[in-house]
């Protein structure tokens, strides 16, 4: 396996989440979270992904507040590591990131807890610009791995959903990350992304959807590989949007979070339950997205987003699987203690 240059990446991050965890969080200094009974919680995102579209719709159809909860707006950190940084020094009760996060807040020490399952697929696509020289028609995904050897790929952070793909995918062919492709840190902006791309910056994306729908309905290239679409078969039905927080938090609020839960339970009913407001809350949770990506999306977002936010042992085990292959989870939780003993569905039937 090649993935000692991806944990090398990561070593620094670690080491700062360790260290984050030898300080005394912010919630212990008797102010925001010092009771049980506290039923404000602060968010951070990694970015306006569709992995969050879920915390957008509690907020916006007053789910939080039906369940006696003050929420703010959540903070778009830009990027999965800076999720992680920000639960592990005390700065967020609950943060929206992906599998990986919980896995670096793992390596940290700082005992990851699974709140809500927020997207139940591998929702990074490998989009290619048109610009970028493709294998003939039916090409199997090992030659289509093998043809981004030598691309300049962008991604949303150095670490995090975007390099666990990729580096999953060389392992398959003995590439590696580091050695045979130039990693171009693009931020969690979709604009940056597809102007990016655009330009000939890059010729290759790893980036969250709705970037790949965007670059389709702009004519600016193609879905190239994608684990949503079945692209890579032991990718499926892998949860990867999580609403993360660590176990001393989950312990200093635990009615607020079981609140939470219930309130992404409500927005996810909604996502499946009625296409029209979904069409006009995506719409406003992207802003500058064209109606023709909104309306590619809708299929997405109800195929991609659970309708309960329970997840289940069989997919926390093939997020661990895939993490394990791609070098990113060393110590990963056993099923029972990342879920609080099955936290979700006990909050839920509340």
């Amino acid at each position: 396996m090649k993935a000692k240059s991806v944990r090398a990446g990561l070593a620094v991050l670690v080491l700062a989440l360790t260290a984050a965890g030898c300080q005394k969080p912010a919630t212990d200094t008797g102010g925001s979270g010092a009771a049980s009974g506290d039923m404000s919680l602060r968010v951070v995102q990694s970015s306006t992904s569709v992995a969050f579209f879920p915390l957008y719709v509690a907020s916006e159809e007053g789910y939080y507040a039906k369940e006696g909860l003050t929420v703010d707006k959540p903070v778009v950190v830009g990027g999965d590591s800076k999720v992680a940084a920000a639960l592990a020094g005390g700065a967020a009760d609950i943060g929206g990131g992906v599998a990986t996060t919980a896995f670096l807040l793992a390596d940290g020490r700082r005992d990851p807890r699974i709140v809500a399952n927020l997207v139940s697929s591998y929702y990074v696509d490998v989009i290619v610009g048109n610009q970028f020289h493709q294998p003939a028609a039916g090409a199997s995904l090992e030659d289509k791995i093998k043809a981004l050897k030598g691309a300049r790929v962008g991604i949303p952070a150095p670490s995090g959903g975007g390099v666990a793909l990729l580096q999953f995918l060389f392992n398959k062919v003995g590439m590696d990350v580091k050695k045979d492709v130039t990693l171009v840190n693009l931020g969690a902006s979709n604009a940056g992304a597809l102007g990016a791309l655009k330009t000939d910056r890059v010729n290759v994306l790893v980036f969250f959807q709705p970037v790949s729908q965007e670059v389709e309905a702009r004519k600016a290239g193609s879905i190239y590989i994608s684990p949503t679409r079945g692209d890579v078969p032991d990718m499926s039905n892998q949860p990867h949007g999580l609403a993360l927080s660590t176990g001393a938090i989950l312990k200093k609020k635990p009615e607020a979070m079981a609140a939470f839960v219930r309130a992404i339970g409500q927005a996810e009913k909604l996502i499946h339950d009625n296409p029209d407001k979904t069409r006009q809350l995506f719409q406003k949770y992207q802003g500058s997205l064209d109606p023709k990506t909104v309306e590619a999306m809708l299929p997405v977002l109800r195929a991609e987003i659970p309708e309960s936010p329970v997840i289940t042992e069989d997919g926390y085990a093939k997020a661990v699987k895939f993490h394990q292959v791609a070098g990113l989870a060393k110590n990963p939780p056993d099923f029972a203690t990342i879920t609080d003993q099955d936290f979700i569905t006990k909050a839920l039937a509340k």
